[in-house]
């Protein structure tokens, strides 16, 4: 009797405190096997989704070349470089390499054109290449490197430090998972930088110095022809980086896209599975980021300008009344998949409360929405919809201005009946107590 007496208990609070919760909005976190430090984010608004150590100083190791490479597409942009240029790689280009870093044999003297060699950097992560686009860029690699340490802190990076064009180890050479997120978040902005970083295999021309050389994308998601092995390609992969020396480990930066959803990961530190052969964690650290994202979150329409969320109070002369408040553009935003619109808090700011001369489609105000945990998922500008109501017998007062009717009805009901719901289950299961006593009584008697 005392067990059931506590089980009854436990369901009847578990039942009035799921009725009134305000929703959950925290998930379980994606599973992460080695990975030192990783990070997801959506990349149309740049709002983390899930994050470990994300300020944690790293060896970025060749994940720096996402900044060579943003650098030179920015140049191209501006038209101070051409794609088409015509390069010759100069006696300095192999300055800083060590014997067995990552190349496309480019040497002193072989020319060729500024594409294919952003191509030999993106895909086959040449080191040389990097030194020579540097060079042709800025003149040297050292003022190049400069340029690269002042675009990082226009991008809001704050615990970045660049020693080199490459990623090869060298003193103060660091980055961090979120400074990482905000270069390949711009980066992936560009169409050309996307085009460079999405290709699986290219094949560069011919030279004055060498034959055709095959390029072949060491990005797994992309490419299942990489040298990491063919069981990590992921549908809606689109790029970005990979990166790895023995102190930084296996690092990986991936963007993906799948039903509207942009997201970019990183993964830095990941260990190789000694006991699998071929079992990178940078692959499947990124991986189980990716799914986790799209098992849980969806892209959705949370506000649109046909909705009312407000009203303005309305004096013209000595008569009063209230005009509805829409939304001049939709709030689109990815966000949960179980999270109740109606639950989402709407924080409206009007320009002015005076209520003198309103005319319908007046700019009035603007409103920011957000969930209960503080995520802003936009903020839009607000204007008088619709005619006049003017108050016949009464007078409103001034605070009913942001009054959302709508949205506080359904929430009520909701909660309505979510409560009566609790409350019959809390009577039923004092029926059956009830009941069982009275069992146990007669049987007592008999």
């Amino acid at each position: 009797m005392r067990r059931l007496r506590a089980l009854s208990l436990v369901l009847i609070i578990s039942l009035v405190l799921s009725a009134f919760a305000p929703g959950a909005f925290a998930l379980e976190p994606p599973s992460i096997n080695s990975a030192r430090s990783v990070l997801v984010g959506e990349a149309e608004s740049g709002r983390l989704l899930f994050a470990e150590n994300a300020y944690t100083r790293s060896e970025p190791a060749s994940l720096t070349k996402i900044m060579t490479l943003l650098l030179a597409v920015e140049a191209v942009e501006r038209g101070e470089v051409s794609l088409s240029d015509k390069v010759t790689a100069s006696l300095n280009c192999n300055f800083d390499l060590t014997d067995d870093s990552s190349t496309a044999r480019i040497y002193a003297g072989e020319t060729m054109p500024l594409e294919e060699l952003l191509y030999c950097a993106a895909l086959a992560s040449a080191n040389e290449a990097c030194n020579i686009i540097a060079e042709h860029i800025c003149g040297s690699v050292s003022k190049f490197v400069q340029r690269m340490n002042e675009r990082a802190g226009e991008l809001g990076c704050s615990g970045t430090a660049f020693k080199n064009t490459h990623g090869l180890p060298a003193e103060g050479h660091c980055t961090t998972a979120r400074d990482l997120f905000l270069i390949a978040n711009e980066a992936m902005s560009h169409e050309l930088f996307a085009k460079l970083v999405g290709t699986a295999e290219h094949t560069v021309g011919a030279t004055n110095a060498s034959g055709e050389r095959k390029l072949s994308n060491s990005n797994a998601l992309i490419n299942s022809k990489s040298p990491y092995g063919d069981s990590y390609y992921y549908e809606g992969a689109t790029g970005v980086k990979t990166g790895h020396t023995d102190a930084a480990g296996f690092c990986l930066v991936a963007a993906a896209e799948r039903d509207g959803i942009k997201v970019i990961t990183v993964v830095l530190g990941a260990a190789k599975d000694a006991e699998k052969e071929r079992s990178f964690d940078s692959f499947r650290d990124t991986i189980s980021l990716l799914d986790w994202v799209f098992d849980n979150f969806s892209y959705r329409c949370l506000v649109t300008t046909q909705d009312i969320v407000g009203t303005q109070p309305v004096l013209n002369g000595e008569r009063q009344g209230k005009i509805d408040l829409s939304p001049t553009s939709e709030i689109k935003a990815v966000v949960p998949k179980d999270i109740n619109v109606y639950q989402l808090q709407k924080d409206i700011k009007l320009y002015d409360d005076s209520g003198k001369n309103i005319e319908s489609g007046a700019e009035l105000g603007e409103m920011t929405l957000s969930d209960p945990d503080g995520t802003v998922y936009g903020t839009v500008k607000l204007v008088a919809a619709g005619e006049i109501r003017y108050e016949q017998d009464k007078q409103e007062t001034t605070d009913l201005a942001l009054t959302q009717r709508a949205d506080n009805v359904q929430r009520n009901a909701i909660l309505m009946v979510s409560a009566i719901l609790a409350l019959f289950a809390a009577l039923t299961v004092f029926a059956l107590v009830r009941r069982s006593k009275a069992k146990k009584r007669r049987k007592v008697r008999r």
